[in-house]
């Protein structure tokens, strides 16, 4: 059944306004929500406007009039009430960097879909349309969220990423509840409520480079200071890290400086007029002394490791029979043990512990992934025999 939806709201532009309707749900037991952003061109995400769905109707509260958001976090920091979302980790994200609020007592309908034989991820409308038969519109591939007045088709559009939240969460729920999977669904729940899972670090695209191995220490160093000091510039003029300066120039920059300023400043490859803007910058960057935290940071550098064919077949294997177990479980692969996830193995074996993940593939399989260095494999007698 595909539906248009026109479901009235209530539209929040006042401070006042917030804090009572605000005081109003603090006493409900569960809000539905999402945000509206805008991440373009700036550093700082803008919060362009948020969307409740509640027992006592739907709101839509613009942040762009309204700048002291307080009434509406504190329903997001309020244990006493259920926060009902889709994908809504990204919305916690954007509320913990700008506000340091962490979500208590939350539910997401994606992740509760990949307990349930959806893949992960999977997009709001399909399960919709799968679990309650309702057929959303398509909505707005590129919408300017901070344009005020917004259209009754953006209003519509925002309007049901949040009303049939608690439909959803209802079949959801009784069906995790059905197959014994809730307490799984919690356990993965509770990392939205840590500050772990928000975290950024200023040196990760440094680490993550591959070029790095590849460098002396001094050019390592150089490294990891030319990407946070763009990082710096964006967060201080508020622009995209590539405004300040493209991803792809940082490797070029950084295998030419050690040859001196002529080979910056009359490379083609570089922007018109870069030297003479960042020149100056570039060559303190490399010059500075080393600092005892940039030593401790390059200690943190992943060691590639290059796989072997007989290694590939073996993690191959593996994989492929914990695909096979994801499949007969009805529960996404993707949510248990993304393929990166062999790479963890390597590193660290009992990464796993004794969370749901690891009961929900069984001793057996985790301990083969365990020793796949050692593992060998044959076929006998019409049989694969792996061990």
């Amino acid at each position: 059944m595909a539906v248009s939806i026109e479901e009235d709201y209530v539209f929040i532009k006042e401070a006042t306004q917030l804090e009572e309707i605000c005081t109003r749900l603090s006493e409900q037991p569960w809000i539905g929500f999402d945000t509206e952003f805008i991440g373009e061109k700036r550093f700082f995400t803008l919060l362009c406007l948020i969307q409740i769905n509640s027992p006592i109707g739907c709101f839509l509260v613009d942040p762009i009039k309204i700048k002291n958001l307080q009434p509406f976090l504190d329903l997001i920091e309020n244990p006493a009430i259920l926060k009902i979302t889709h994908a809504g980790e990204n919305d916690y994200r954007l509320l913990y960097q700008q506000f340091n609020i962490l979500p208590v007592n939350v539910f997401d309908t994606q992740i509760a879909a990949g307990f349930l034989g959806y893949n992960y991820p999977t997009a709001f409308r399909k399960i919709m349309d799968k679990e309650l038969n309702i057929r959303l519109k398509k909505g707005f591939a590129v919408a300017v969220w901070d344009q005020r007045p917004l259209s009754e088709k953006h209003i519509q559009y925002a309007l049901n990423d949040v009303i049939f939240l608690k439909e959803l969460y209802d079949k959801l729920h009784g069906k995790l509840v059905k197959r014994k999977r809730l307490e799984w669904c919690e356990e993965e729940f509770a990392k939205m409520e840590t500050a772990k899972n928000y975290k950024t670090d200023v040196y990760a695209e440094a680490l993550n480079n591959n070029m790095m191995l590849h460098l002396s220490k001094r050019e390592q160093i150089f490294m990891l200071r030319l990407y946070k000091w763009r990082i710096d510039e964006a967060k201080k003029k508020d622009y995209s890290k590539e405004m300040i300066l493209s991803s792809k120039y940082i490797n070029l920059i950084v295998k030419n400086i050690k040859q001196g300023e002529a080979a910056l400043k009359n490379n083609r490859l570089l922007p018109k007029n870069f030297y003479n803007r960042y020149g100056a910058i570039i060559k303190d960057l490399y010059d500075s002394p080393m600092a005892e935290v940039e030593e401790k940071v390059l200690q943190r550098i992943p060691r590639k490791h290059e796989v072997t064919p007989a290694e590939d077949i073996t993690n191959s294997i593996l994989y492929a029979l914990v695909k096979r177990k994801c499949m007969n479980e009805g529960i996404s692969q993707n949510l248990v043990f993304p393929k990166s996830a062999m790479i963890k193995f390597k590193l660290e074996p009992n990464w796993l512990g004794d969370g749901w993940r690891a009961r929900i593939l069984d001793k057996e399989l985790v301990d083969l992934c365990k020793r796949m260095d050692s593992l060998e494999y044959k076929f006998q007698d019409g049989m694969f025999i792996l061990k």
